[in-house]
């Protein structure tokens, strides 16, 4: 992982990916996760946010930025970006923990979260993938998880050998409803999950509006659409192209 000073902070690289840009003070990254910190002041139905994957926090500038105030719980394998990140932000930044354990393991013990983001990732042979938790065990982890309008949001990267209907399958599973949210300079694909979701157009206006609010150059990148899990299916209710690793 390569650290890359920058005039607002600092930048996180690990084989041609973003992982992370840590901000000296709240506001836009410019990025992916703009939109991950958008959802996650959009939706969160309470205060209690897991981040399944840290890096160096590149989620937690704009998320203040925004307004969003809530403890912030993290978990990731590597803590090597925390210092980093404490350096930058420990002045502004509110209360944010970070845990050194794998993901599911940490999950299990925890109480219950209002929303949770996972943006779990791991090197592979063409770049950044997802780890093969992301779509076997941890989703119906973070379902049981999350409390009765808990809401998650994955950042959903290739995987090889998948396709993306079929990892958006195997992802959703869980979940009562699913849309899927698409920046056009990212092939990322942006999972929101949950029983009581809005309407696609209406959430796709919303989050461009904050975006806009935030000083985001993203704001006109953004697309939603409906998806569709299994549970769904069943009749069951209840120009670039960059690649963001995080």
């Amino acid at each position: 992982m390569k650290v890359v000073r920058t005039r607002r902070g600092a930048r996180l690289v690990q084989g041609g990916a973003v992982l992370s840009e840590i901000l000296a003070r709240p506001g836009p990254t410019d990025t992916l996760f703009d939109l991950l910190a958008t959802l996650v002041a959009r939706l969160a139905p309470g205060p209690r946010v897991g981040l399944l994957g840290f890096a160096g926090g590149g989620v937690v500038a704009p998320i203040r930025a925004l307004g969003f105030g809530g403890p912030l719980e993290a978990v990731d394998l590597s803590l090597e970006a925390v210092p980093l990140f404490k350096e930058l932000s420990r002045t502004w930044c509110g209360r944010v923990r970070v845990h050194k354990q794998e993901a599911c393991s940490w999950l299990r013990g925890q109480p219950r979260f209002d929303l949770l983001l996972e943006d779990l990732s791991i090197e592979g042979p063409e770049g950044e993938t997802k780890p093969p938790a992301t779509w076997t065990r941890l989703p119906r982890l973070m379902r049981r998880r999350l409390g009765t309008r808990g809401i998650a949001i994955v950042n959903l990267l290739p995987v090889p050998g998948m396709s993306w209907s079929l990892l958006t399958e195997a992802v959703s599973a869980p979940f009562e409803d699913c849309l899927v949210v698409e920046l056009t300079d990212y092939e990322n694909r942006v999972l929101v999950l949950g029983g009581e979701l809005p309407a696609a157009r209406e959430l796709g206006r919303d989050l461009r509006d904050r975006l806009r609010g935030l000083g985001s150059d993203q704001a006109d990148k953004v697309r939603v659409r409906q998806g569709r899990s299994p549970r769904q299916r069943s009749g069951s209710r209840g120009g670039k192209k960059g690649r963001s690793a995080r």
